[in-house]
């Protein structure tokens, strides 16, 4: 409703999923947006992710409404889902902080209030915990983790067991009701880091609102986390909301967010997340600033129904030359179209001293053949990147340091329509982004070191296809890309 109480027809609710959690082992980050649309009573709903199903659960929702002249109506921070359950906005605003910490703390007791016992085991089994404590009230809502309790009700109550295992009590704020007594002292183990910390979401920029995810550590007694935000040299830690670990970036520069994890045993410090904010309107969309850039007009040699040569529009020093025998290479008014013949290769490429890379690609597949199609690739003959078309299944390759990996794209069209794909490789953060066919952005945290260097550099290997743009962007060891990846893909999507 707006501030008159009148419905909102038509307006836009859009809920935001970020985050990090565990899944299988591996650290995997979470993002998603769903939208909806208002009917005439204001009404709407959204099927959304429940965020408790990792070991670790570290997501949240952001909700936020929208009129229908773009105006936020509102906006409702850091909510977690606990239940598959429908649940109201409301319910979810009053419940999400509590549930969020229950999730987390997976050595204490949930008190939870439920209508009937086959509605909490109607939960999927990842959100449901051996030592879960279920009051049945009678009443038909959705299992609840209670907020606030009264101390006096386990007045004299010296412990509580579960399973056999003496057990501590809190209320969903966090407040013991009752400690846990262990029948034996655990030994004493020094922290070990088993998450490391990160400024989500990755690539924000000015007047976007970030999130502190300090990981997570390991030891006996439980270590403590003690952190710091900087900005250059200067500790900006006032300027961080302590309830929820969220600012706004409202100054450009380098942030980094250091934490070291601490028990009796020793203190081990974690490897530091960093992220460069550009100032507004840098870095821009300045193809020149690429190693590689190739698209409808660029220049080449040989003529357009017979391409030989292409000139490369970036400042890589390097341009392509035909390679391959087969069908000609063309110029059209879309691309550069191949036909399974030649291809187009640039060899002695020097990139010592890069830190990171992306591709970018804006093409179009006529028909597949037997065989893998390297639509581009760096060092082709054996990596480390590459993006490929495996008879219209899309794959990119790279190499985390110890083998060789590959990450799904998605399918090609059925018919030869243009799309957009993409895999940025950050060797200091260990880190791989890949951008699917399906318009999301996957990130994967990598064992070893990923190589970026290349010496080699092909396009249209095996393809029958239109290339429209291709972009190849490199970073230096320390600095910043001259564009971002998102900034490309948006670029590379509008034509």
């Amino acid at each position: 409703m707006d501030a008159t109480l009148a419905p909102i027809a038509a307006g836009k609710i859009v809920a935001t999923l970020q985050g990090s959690d565990i899944f299988d082992g591996g650290l995997r980050v979470v993002t998603q947006k769903v939208e909806a649309t208002t009917d005439a009573q204001g009404g709407w709903s959204l099927e959304l992710i429940v965020n408790g199903e990792g070991e670790r659960a570290g997501t949240t929702w952001t909700i936020e409404g929208y009129n229908h002249y773009v105006a936020k109506v509102f906006e409702a921070k850091s909510l977690f889902l606990a239940s598959a359950l429908a649940t109201t906005l409301g319910e979810l605003e009053r419940t999400s902080a509590q549930n969020l910490r229950a999730a987390r703390e997976g050595n204490v007791a949930r008190l939870i209030t439920v209508s009937d016992h086959d509605r909490y085991l109607a939960l999927p089994e990842s959100q449901r915990r051996p030592n879960d404590l279920l009051v049945l009230d009678g009443r038909d809502v959705p299992p609840v983790i209670h907020g606030s309790i009264e101390g006096s009700l386990f007045q004299g109550v010296q412990q509580i067991y579960l399973g056999g295992e003496p057990a501590a009590l809190l209320d969903a704020s966090g407040a013991v009701l009752i400690e846990a007594q262990s029948s034996a002292p655990e030994p004493a183990v020094a922290p070990t880091i088993t998450r490391q910390p990160a400024l989500l979401p990755e690539g924000a920029g000015l007047g976007d609102s970030i999130t502190l995810d300090l990981g997570a550590a390991e030891g006996a007694p439980p270590p403590a986390a003690a952190w710091d935000l900087t900005l250059g040299d200067s500790s900006i830690r006032d300027q961080v909301d302590p309830d929820q670990l969220s600012m706004e970036l409202s100054e450009p520069g380098e942030y980094a967010l250091a934490v070291n994890w601490s028990n009796a045993s020793g203190t081990v410090a974690a490897a530091p997340a960093l992220l460069t904010v550009a100032e507004s309107g840098a870095p821009g969309l300045d193809y020149a600033r690429a190693a590689g850039y190739f698209h409808a007009g660029s220049a080449f040699s040989g003529t357009a129904d017979a391409v030989s040569g292409l000139v490369n529009g970036g400042n890589g020093g390097w341009d392509l030359a035909r390679v391959g025998s087969g069908q000609a290479i063309a110029m059209t008014p879309a691309g550069i179209r191949f036909d399974g013949g030649g291809f187009l290769q640039a060899s002695g490429i020097s990139t010592s001293g890069i830190g990171g890379m992306f591709i970018v690609l804006r093409l179009a597949i006529e028909h597949h053949n037997s065989g893998v199609a390297q639509l581009f690739a760096t060092n082709p003959a054996g990596g480390p990147v590459s993006i490929t078309s495996n008879k219209g299944k899309l794959q990119a390759y790279y190499h985390d340091g110890e083998t060789s990996r590959v990450v799904n794209l998605g399918g090609a069209p059925a018919t030869p329509e243009a799309f957009v794909v993409g895999i940025e490789i950050d060797n200091a953060a260990q880190m791989v982004r890949a951008y699917t066919r399906g318009g999301s952005i996957a990130t994967f945290s990598v064992p070893g070191i990923p190589g970026v260097e290349y010496a080699t550099v092909a396009i249209g290997q095996r393809l029958h296809g239109t290339v429209m743009r291709a972009a190849l962007f490199g970073r230096p060891a320390g600095g910043s890309f001259a564009a971002s990846f998102e900034q490309v893909i948006e670029d590379f999507l509008s034509a």
